[in-house]
């Protein structure tokens, strides 16, 4: 199956938010043909059956996110205005905007956090890539 959901779709930055629709307009001028592009499915969407050899039986693959987005929602941020600060190698913190897009005044990205059925939920990210790794230099090397 070649399917994504929409909230990694919206890293490829090929991937227009708002229309819920790849960009001709980035497809053409990087002369990327449509059929290359995976489906884009709902959140909880089909997204195939991991085979039995690795978990002992067929698994039903029925929901993807991208990483920090399943983080926004593993937290329980569900409504707008509830945020979570993610710390690793990176800092990543991720603000549930609702169902409208908001654009930052402070550079941070605009981004799907999640679609499940006709519902789009947006929110906006900060992040610092080298917060972890930089404590840990500091730990280990200083």
């Amino acid at each position: 199956m070649h399917a994504m959901d929409a909230s990694n779709a919206a890293r490829t930055m090929l991937y227009d938010i708002r229309s819920g629709e790849w960009s001709d307009r980035l497809l053409d001028r990087l002369a990327i043909p449509r059929e290359m592009l995976p489906e884009v499915r709902d959140s909880q969407g089909e997204f195939g059956v991991a085979a039995s050899e690795h978990f002992g039986a067929n698994m039903p693959i029925r929901g993807i996110a991208g990483d920090q987005q399943a983080a926004l929602f593993g937290q329980m941020c569900t409504s707008p205005g509830m945020a979570k600060c993610t710390f690793g190698t990176g800092a990543f913190m991720l603000l549930h905007t609702g169902t409208q897009p908001m654009i930052s005044k402070n550079r941070l990205l605009t981004t799907i956090a999640w679609k499940i059925g006709n519902t789009v939920e947006y929110a906006l990210e900060g992040s610092m890539l080298m917060a972890g790794a930089v404590v840990q230099w500091l730990r280990d090397d200083l």
